[in-house]
């Protein structure tokens, strides 16, 4: 979660407001998948220029997150409603990187941008337009994935919320909470290992990884094999604390350990 907030954050400053001018929907940056379309990860293109026909023209009206799920809302003009929504899922090694900026903090590892496009690219897209009274300068978006466990969907809809992917996800920690009593009433009816709920995206929350669950179950003080609806409720109510605690303060300092 706290590392897609700040993907999320970075293209809400940088790209909400422009429309996408370009888009490279083959592989580029070098690798062996080089000038291929990589279906694995544009899983809803058949053909090459399959992602390019569908975004190109389209005006970014807002950057939006739930989860580990990334996403930006299209219009078809600067002021239009939602028309198309790109989701971005960055698995274990996919980033966003913006050229001349680079890309968001990550914990276990870093994009070399000191080359243009980054190795691994899977798409590339160029946006312009204006913010306020003045042009905006052309801004480059990448998103490269070593592993190729990410994935980048389009959903022809005003509310990514509404489809799969993210209606099958929880609740947000940060953007829609549980509170205590739900909370708890949900991990009571369950027998599994506690961390195993906390990591499953659709049960109790969405989000949380292996680093944010173990540091939340060592602040409760909890065995992350205990099964779940064994704690007690000073167990229940400090591991509800330790997860709103632990995931706000994660994003607050840009996903950085």
């Amino acid at each position: 979660l706290p590392e897609v907030e700040a993907a999320r954050s970075l293209l809400e400053a940088h790209v909400v407001g422009l429309c996408i001018e370009t888009v490279h929907d083959t592989e580029q940056g070098g690798g062996p998948r080089n000038g291929t379309l990589d279906d694995k990860v544009l899983a809803d293109a058949v053909n090459p220029g399959d992602y390019a026909a569908a975004l190109k023209g389209k005006w970014v009206r807002a950057s939006c997150r739930r989860g580990k799920q990334l996403w930006l809302e299209l219009s078809e003009s600067p002021t239009g409603p939602t028309s198309l929504c790109l989701l971005l899922h960055l698995g274990m090694t996919g980033s966003v990187v913006i050229r001349g900026i680079g890309a968001a903090h990550y914990k276990n590892f870093t994009v070399d941008c000191t080359s243009w496009p980054p190795r691994f690219t899977k798409l590339e897209l160029t946006l312009a337009g204006h913010k306020g009274k003045s042009k905006q300068e052309a801004v480059v978006v990448a998103f490269p994935d070593p592993r190729r466990f990410g994935r980048v969907l389009l959903r022809h809809t005003s509310d990514a919320t509404s489809c799969p992917p993210v209606s099958a996800l929880a609740a947000d920690p940060i953007a829609s909470p549980p509170t205590l009593d739900d909370f708890s009433t949900k991990l009571k009816r369950l027998s599994a290992p506690v961390k195993a709920v906390l990591l499953d995206q659709s049960k109790i929350v969405c989000g949380v990884g292996n680093w944010v669950a173990d540091e939340c179950l060592w602040q409760a003080k909890i065995n992350p094999s205990s099964p779940a609806n064994s704690l007690s409720e000073p167990q229940l109510a400090a591991l509800h604390a330790a997860l709103l605690s632990v995931c706000t303060e994660a994003c607050e300092c840009n996903a950085e350990s």
